[in-house]
């Protein structure tokens, strides 16, 4: 209903094809006149809804309209195929028009003007990519169908002229298309990618796997972690690489690293992901201060010095108990439910091995992947405050969620 009252939108569109189709310089100048006007008020709205709102949450279909592809250019070819349609018949009506402009036109203009008020210029320019896109085959079917009905064709000045007009309107169609070629490879990939790390799970851990997440991890984030919450299952270390061997050989997961993670070992007690009661906070703590136990009995055949100088002022169990609890305590971050710390082994296959810090957390707000990685950011500035307050040996570290 919405889409019908505002469906003055459509006609500039189909206008522009109309010009274009007619070789009707100054019909089309006034189509693309009108379609700015429409597109200033869409996005003032939707700019000025969102930022009013209280219910601006980043949701899945906001998320939906911030990959556009190829493929979304099929529904605006059939609305606009309708549309045009339905404006050459006697009986004009603005249901078939609405339709096309509810599902190719209005959602993404509108996340556009949600990136707007947000900030979020990537969401903004991928969904206003989007609306370009749809309005493009909007209007390259109405130009299809008037050249099919023969309507009146205002001829070039000359054979010169005629093909700059072709050749301006091919750039502009290939810049417009091409995009959307290269973003549809992208999500195949990336579609590609989740299916064989979900056969490799599956075929390998079963349902011992409780949770899985692919951590981007390198200086340039061309590598992955694959990061496998098991229960009742522990995974030997010298397992590990014949894992990778089987992940790069038979699954294709190419420059990807596995880290499995018993229920025992990284304490990630909530498995319904439920807030952290005070309680378990002291029964980890009692839990590490075992451990730390157990760690002097060991080291008392070398002096306590020589100890501290190899263990450093590292993020030790106490210190991370006591992170926890003041992230806990924080205000920004109420929406934390879960916590993790460990130190995971990276293998740089020209470099050598190492270790790098990791501190798995939960939000309970399910957040979009911008929002996500709002609150990452913000929790590693905390965390790195609290590493220089006590004056901690932790220069690197990554915080992802999962």
């Amino acid at each position: 209903i919405g889409a019908m009252l505002i469906s003055p939108l459509m006609s500039p569109i189909l206008g522009i094809g109309l010009g274009v189709a007619t070789n009707d310089r100054e019909a089309l100048l006034i189509a693309i006149r009108h379609f700015g006007v429409a597109i200033l008020i869409a996005l003032v709205t939707s700019t000025l809804y969102f930022s009013l709102t209280p219910l601006g949450t980043y949701t899945p279909m906001i998320d939906a309209r911030t990959a556009p592809t190829i493929l979304d250019g099929l529904v605006a070819i059939f609305g606009g195929l309708a549309g045009i349609i339905s404006m050459t018949r006697k009986d004009k009506s603005n249901a078939i028009p609405g339709v096309a402009i509810a599902t190719a036109l209005m959602p993404p203009l509108c996340v556009t003007g949600y990136g707007l008020a947000t900030s979020d210029w990537n969401v903004a320019l991928n969904s206003f990519y989007l609306f370009f896109l749809n309005s493009f085959f909007i209007a390259l079917t109405s130009y299809l169908i008037i050249r099919l009905l023969k309507f009146p064709y205002r001829e070039h000045p000359n054979a010169r002229e005629a093909n700059r007009a072709r050749m301006y309107v091919m750039f502009f169609s290939l810049l417009i298309i091409i995009p959307g070629f290269l973003i549809l490879r992208g999500v195949i990939n990336d579609l590609a990618y989740e299916q064989n790390v979900q056969r490799f799970i599956e075929k390998n851990f079963g349902n011992d796997c409780i949770e899985h997440t692919v951590i981007p991890i390198g200086a340039e984030q061309d590598s992955n972690l694959l990061v496998v919450q098991l229960i009742d299952r522990y995974v030997p270390d010298s397992l590990i690489p014949l894992y990778n061997l089987a992940m790069r050989d038979t699954y294709q997961l190419n420059n990807t690293l596995l880290r499995p993670i018993p229920d025992f070992g990284l304490q990630m007690e909530e498995l319904d992901k439920r807030s952290l009661q005070v309680d378990q906070f002291r029964n980890l703590e009692k839990q590490l201060q075992d451990l730390r136990e157990q760690q002097r009995q060991r080291a008392r055949q070398d002096s306590l010095q020589l100890a501290m100088r190899a263990l450093g002022q590292r993020l030790d169990s106490l210190h991370f108990a006591r992170l926890a609890t003041s992230v806990h305590a924080a205000s920004q971050f109420t929406v934390l439910d879960t916590i993790g710390y460990g130190e995971i082994r990276v293998v740089d296959f020209e470099h050598g091995a190492g270790r790098i810090p990791l501190f798995l957390v939960h939000w309970n707000n399910r957040p979009g992947p911008r929002t996500r990685a709002q609150q990452e950011n913000a929790l590693q500035a905390f965390i790195r405050e609290y590493v220089q307050t006590y004056e901690l040996q932790l220069d690197t570290f990554v915080v992802r969620s999962y």
